[in-house]
């Protein structure tokens, strides 16, 4: 007899921290999407995540565009194969309720976490009020810390996302500057090693299947799928559904539209192209970085 035994895929780790644009894996993993080979690397911040990234500890990482320029810049070759999210006000500047105009910010304590994404809103933050780094305190903190800083009052302000964001709204403070004023800006992406797109192919194309499936079912049962992903962020479901009203979760057309494009170069890649100039610009990146060899569109084109 011939031994036909089909050989057990590979372990596929797919690492991401608390957003609720990357929930949506976590809900694929409960309504059985995900193939038994996928597993979920849950950390608890983006700086994490991308230090689990750079040591090989996942193949798989959900990061902002601009966190994966950085790795890139890095030396760190890597490409994106799938637009997760965009967010367009789940990223934002809450303040103390002392502070109601961005110039009041001037001499003020500022906490960012010490990743592309924090240094970028605390700069469009910055040049919105037309305030140097000079002009303020600024603190790294991890976005886990964001919540007691602004309660206790060691910082006046917290460069923060969801679900950080509406904890503190629902605590009487208030936002004064978010990603809706920079649209398009603050992209989430999965990215992957170069050297493993090979490997897991079809883990890959599992894997981004099972996240479209996840966004059908949202759109389909949006309070059922808010009651399932909202305990982990530390929201109730109705908070959560707000959240999301933040942001733009890439469904497969849209990911087609941004990362194929219907002209010469897709959307996502002039995307890149003026976040690279920011980030160069501010000394966030050190490196130029070939923003035409990130994109892989193979597993959005079915």
């Amino acid at each position: 007899m011939c031994a036909c035994t089909e050989q057990p895929q590979a372990q596929l780790r797919v690492g991401f921290n608390f957003w609720p644009g990357y929930e949506t894996l976590r809900l694929a993993k409960q309504q059985g999407y995900l193939a038994d080979n996928i597993r979920l690397v849950e950390l608890m911040s983006a700086t994490d995540t991308m230090d689990a990234f750079r040591h090989g500890r996942i193949e798989v990482a959900a990061l902002t565009l601009d966190e994966a320029l950085v790795l890139a810049g890095e030396g760190i070759a890597l490409n994106i194969v799938l637009i997760m999210d965009i967010s367009n006000g789940a990223d934002a500047v809450v303040a103390r309720q002392s502070v109601t105009d961005l110039r009041q910010l001037k001499g003020k304590r500022i906490a960012y976490e010490q990743t592309a994404v924090g240094a970028l809103m605390l700069h469009e933050t910055l040049e919105a009020a037309q305030l140097q780094m000079a002009d303020i305190e600024a603190v790294h903190l991890p976005v886990n810390q964001h919540f007691q800083a602004l309660q206790t009052r060691h910082v006046d302000a917290v460069v923060t996302f969801e679900p950080v964001t509406t904890q503190l709204r629902n605590h009487e403070h208030q936002i004064i500057f978010d990603s809706a004023e920079i649209p398009g800006k603050i992209v989430d992406v999965l990215v992957v090693r170069t050297q493993q797109l090979s490997r897991h192919q079809t883990s890959l194309r599992s894997l981004i299947s099972a996240q479209f499936a996840t966004l059908s079912y949202i759109a389909q049962n949006p309070n059922h799928a808010a009651e399932l992903m909202s305990p982990r962020l530390g929201l109730e479901p109705d908070d959560l559904l707000l959240a999301l009203d933040g942001m733009v979760l890439a469904d497969a057309a849209t990911n087609r539209a941004l990362l194929v494009g219907q002209g010469e170069t897709p959307p996502l890649q002039t995307t890149a192209e003026q976040l690279l100039s920011v980030l160069l610009e501010h000394h966030m990146i050190d490196t130029d970085v070939d923003v035409n060899s990130l994109v892989d569109a193979r597993f959005v084109i079915q």
